[in-house]
Parts: structure tokens; C-alpha cells; sequence
């Protein structure tokens, strides 16, 4: 099982996904222009508290920004001004001590379209 966000400009959605399939998911609106990077921060690790479960094995988020897919590292985030460098990755698996991995929003979709193929 893992975990799938989508950061949007106007809202952020998780699911919950086993063998392809949306098991649970959620939306809340996304950060506000004036919200600090600790504040994002925050909001997005009690939005996945909120839905993951002991059985996912990983967290994949799309960022509509400029993205080192390697390091998931997040760079002049579109819609969230406080994002100029953020270590989300780094952050994210100390947190949930899963892999997490980090691709611009748009290549997210592509990926996911071929695979519906």
C-alpha cells in the first residue's frame, strides 16, 4: 500500500492506494501565500497523520515546481512562496521512517496516465 499527495494550488489531495486501486482518500484546501515554511510543513505531516495507516510502505507527492527527483529536494514552489529550497524527502522520512518520493506535479500525472493504460 502506499500513499499518494498531490499538492494543488487550491487543494491538497492524499489517497491511500493498494494493487492500483484508491483505497481512501481526502482533500483539504492547500497553504496559504502567507503561510511560514513551518507552517506548511506542519499542515501537510498532520494531513498525512490523518489518513495513513501501518501498511503503507510508501509516500509519493507531486509538487507543481522544479524538483531534484533524487535528493526531493522542492525549488521555487508555484503557489507556495515560503517553498524556495525545501528538503521534503528528508523531512518526510524522518518523520514516517518510509521512503518517500518527490516528482513535479505534472510528470506525476504522465506517469499515472501510462499506467492506466
Amino acid at each position: 500500500m502506499l500513499l499518494g499527495i498531490d499538492i494543488g494550488g487550491t487543494t491538497i489531495s492524499l489517497g491511500l492506494v493498494d494493487k492500483g486501486r484508491v483505497i481512501s482518500r481526502t482533500t483539504a484546501p492547500s497553504f496559504s501565500r502567507d503561510d511560514s515554511q513551518s507552517q506548511t510543513i506542519d499542515t501537510l505531516i498532520s494531513l498525512i497523520e490523518a489518513i495513513i495507516v501501518p501498511q503503507v510502505k510508501s509516500i509519493g507527492i507531486g509538487v507543481p515546481s522544479v524538483v531534484d527527483t533524487k535528493n526531493g529536494i522542492v525549488y521555487d514552489a508555484a503557489n507556495i512562496p515560503s517553498w524556495k529550497e525545501i528538503h521534503l524527502k528528508e523531512i518526510l522520512e524522518q518523520r514516517f521512517r518510509i521512503p518517500v518520493s518527490v516528482n513535479n506535479d505534472a510528470n506525476c500525472y504522465a506517469l499515472g496516465a501510462v499506467h492506466a493504460l
